[in-house]
């Protein structure tokens, strides 16, 4: 999943939206450089890019596109699904998705010194172009392909990329529905987990 499905996964916890940021940017083991509630969130992220990355609806989405998009039919269907995220926003989420959005990007500045600096300029650059309210445009789909594409060292298809988003529109959405409610069952259970942990933990003290 991409950053908005990340920071909605958080929850109402502003460390686990931080690590669900840095998921992105802290490669390899954890080593204890950040708050263990940071951390968290960092490990939060990755089990769900795992999870989502098994998934057998996920998988189905990555197969409808070219043969030719396949090597990154995983990058694209994080993209798409993050749009019908921000489309369907209020079936999910009681907050109006421009107000989480200045939520969420107030988190992750007033905890600056938490981020790398490639951090905290992408999340600038996120919050100057409204990013997050943004994916609810389709166009912005095609914005994202073209800058990765332009990102990626390799010869790719990227910059064509949107129009395999517009040939399987409504399969993709329905894809989204049916795998959605199931990821925040497993963020849910994980979460509430690791909260359980942490109170066998103090009892022990």
């Amino acid at each position: 999943m991409n950053y908005l499905a990340h920071f909605f996964l958080a929850g109402n916890d502003s460390n686990l939206v931080v690590g669900g940021f840095l998921g992105d940017f802290i490669k390899g083991r954890l080593k204890g450089e950040r708050i263990a509630a940071i951390e968290d969130g960092i490990k939060l992220h990755r089990v769900i890019d795992a999870y989502t990355d098994k998934h057998a609806i996920t998988r189905l989405s990555q197969r409808r596109f070219e043969d030719r998009f396949r090597r990154f039919s995983g990058i694209m269907t994080d993209i798409i699904f993050d749009h019908f995220l921000a489309v369907h926003w209020q079936k999910y989420h009681p907050v109006d998705l421009q107000i989480f959005s200045d939520t969420t990007f107030n988190i992750l500045l007033g905890n600056e010194e938490q981020l790398p600096t490639a951090a905290i300029r992408a999340c600038k650059r996120m919050r100057c172009s409204n990013a997050l309210l943004n994916y609810r445009d389709p166009k912005f789909i095609d914005r994202s392909f073209k800058y990765l594409s332009n990102r990626l060292r390799r010869d790719n298809p990227l910059h064509e990329a949107y129009g395999q988003f517009l040939a399987n529109k409504d399969e993709l959405d329905s894809d989204f529905s049916e795998f959605f409610p199931q990821l925040i069952r497993f963020a849910n259970n994980w979460i509430l987990n690791r909260n359980r942990q942490e109170d066998i933990n103090l009892e022990k003290k």
